[in-house]
């Protein structure tokens, strides 16, 4: 069967380059500790190998494919030093650093005092210890709402990327509805949105860590359907994807080995994140953050030009 593109028509791979869309490549840095206190689970060891080879791996993956990506971090994580040492390697590679809140908590179960600490504190200190500029937020299991999206523009950030534009997300922020493109979520608002990928009517997300675990056909259905949109994206990895597996005298149970991604090999894994990453680049202009956010600034300039002079 022929795969010459059908005549008069545009296929994404034949596209000029400037015609694509952005993508950036994000990295949330939950290591063991985090991820079973997300489930309930106790991690009683001192050190954390999924968080140290999960970072160690994914700088070399990011360099062998000449990446530049956003690492969001949970900033108690600085006052390990194997660990502070690992994102600071991060920084010196030219990776930008962003906020997964100070200790990774679900702000909406926090009082506005619990909220504006995670938010502010972890802006403040990851910018103290590692004396780099903080932009970027993300709110632990994507737990944003009004009033800490709120907080996160009064703290100063340039950008937020928690949300899913779905109507449940709409609720939490008390608007009509969401953008699938980069835009300011509040009135009279200087950050900017990031949205996560559309991904309805599917179950849950197509981000890597469930494709390593449905199946790369899940990615490549998922992405076909956003592609779609003709929007930015967001391609975000967590460091289970890159990271060896967890020794079986640290996993509790069924769950933890699922969840750490600890049923599969680190090299099994690596080679199916760099087909990912292969199918995004046909499809999009893989960049970094920055050049992302100053892409949705124009558009959204001209937007704003195109609606004063109607």
């Amino acid at each position: 069967m022929s795969t010459t593109p059908s005549r008069g028509v545009l296929h994404s791979e034949t596209l000029p380059d400037h015609l694509h869309p952005p993508a950036a490549v994000h990295i949330d840095l939950d290591g063991a500790r985090h991820i079973f206190q997300v489930h309930g689970w106790r991690y009683s060891a001192k050190d954390d190998p999924l968080f140290e080879t999960g970072v160690r791996n994914a700088l070399d993956f990011l360099g062998a494919n000449e990446l530049r990506a956003t690492f969001f971090v949970i900033v108690e994580d600085l006052e390990d030093p194997r660990k502070r040492e690992l994102i600071a390697e991060a920084a010196r590679h030219g990776h930008e650093i962003a906020s997964h809140s100070l200790t990774h908590r679900n702000l909406t179960a926090l009082n506005s005092d619990e909220k504006r600490r995670e938010i502010f504190e972890s802006r403040e200190r990851l910018a103290a210890r590692l004396g780099v500029e903080v932009r970027g937020f993300r709110a632990p299991v994507f737990s944003l709402d009004r009033e800490s999206l709120e907080l996160v523009n009064a703290a100063g950030y340039a950008y937020d990327s928690s949300v899913f534009p779905s109507p449940e997300f709409a609720r939490r922020i008390g608007v009509a509805r969401l953008d699938t493109a980069p835009h300011a979520p509040l009135p009279e608002c200087e950050m900017i949105e990031l949205p996560m990928p559309a991904y309805q009517p599917l179950p849950v997300p197509f981000h890597p860590s469930y494709s390593l675990v449905l199946g790369s056909w899940y990615f490549r259905w998922g992405l076909k359907r956003f592609r779609a949109l003709r929007a930015p994206f967001i391609l975000l990895f967590h460091l289970t994807d890159f990271s060896d597996p967890l020794p079986a005298d640290r996993l509790p149970n069924w769950k933890a080995r699922l969840f750490t991604l600890s049923h599969l090999s680190a090299a099994g894994k690596l080679r199916r994140c760099e087909k990912m990453i292969h199918l995004v680049q046909r499809h999009f202009r893989v960049a970094d953050t920055s050049s992302l956010l100053a892409e949705a600034h124009s558009g959204l300039r001209e937007r704003a030009r195109k609606m004063t002079s109607l």
